[in-house]
């Protein structure tokens, strides 16, 4: 590895996913299990806390990460299950709601969220999710590089350029552009613009979409948290960001 790659790199973790043949009421991995769709865990004690949209329409579970099964990464947690809750007639803009429950609550009783929640639009025919079927997670150490549509690029070409040569910048464009993968921290990819202003944030979790994931026309979604969010371990705070082409 040259002194250029370990300059410009961040660590990350590269999520495998893999989709299974389970829908979504007949999930039998376990409740804290990192997943796509599935069933999830809830505490049975906060069941009036269910997350809902406007109109009272239950959500539904779309992602969670266990972070005891995530090697472990500087500045994100290192156990507890971080959730990802959208509106099933409208997962894109209906609403969300991004929940993290710690090692204590994960010991408590879990509601059984579809058949005590969601057994009612299960059976409605007009809901919508990016899958069908649940897809397990598995998390590797990596490394990623910042690709054309991350907003950190050009100032990323422009310190090669100052620290090494242009000729540098130049092969680190031609050997980094966007890969296009699924992972938490590291840099971000996009499939049209970085929406990320100047306040720092972690990329707590992008997925891209793959064999049986589709966000509308190969679109990436993201979960990003401000870095004092971050440092206060209020996961809640994440915001969604999904884009498409």
């Amino acid at each position: 590895m040259t002194l250029l790659e370990q300059r410009v790199r961040k660590e990350c973790r590269n999520i495998k996913l893999t989709e299974t043949a389970w829908g979504l009421d007949n999930d039998p991995t376990p409740l804290v299990q990192s997943k796509v769709l599935g069933a999830p865990f809830f505490p049975a004690a906060y069941a009036d806390d269910y997350p809902r949209g406007d109109r009272g329409i239950p959500f539904v579970m779309l992602a969670q990460i266990n972070f005891a099964e995530v090697p472990p990464m500087e500045n994100f947690p290192r156990s507890g299950l971080l959730q990802l809750y959208v509106n099933p007639f409208d997962w894109a803009s209906g609403g969300y709601e991004v929940l993290f429950f710690d090692d204590e609550e994960l010991k408590e009783p879990s509601l059984d969220v579809y058949d005590e929640i969601l057994r009612g639009w299960l059976e409605d025919a007009d809901y919508y999710l990016p899958a069908q079927h649940v897809h397990t997670m598995s998390f590797e150490p990596a490394y990623s590089y910042a690709g054309q549509d991350d907003r950190f690029y050009e100032h990323q070409l422009s310190l090669i350029a100052r620290d090494f040569s242009p000729e540098a910048a130049e092969q680190y464009a031609v050997a980094h552009s966007t890969q296009y993968d699924s992972r938490i921290g590291g840099y971000s990819d996009f499939a049209q613009y970085d929406p990320r202003g100047a306040t720092p944030c972690l990329q707590l979790l992008q997925l891209d979409s793959t064999d049986g994931i589709n966000f509308y026309d190969c679109g990436i979604l993201h979960l990003f948290i401000d870095e004092e969010s971050a440092s206060m371990e209020r996961w809640e705070n994440a915001i969604m960001y999904v884009d498409w082409y």
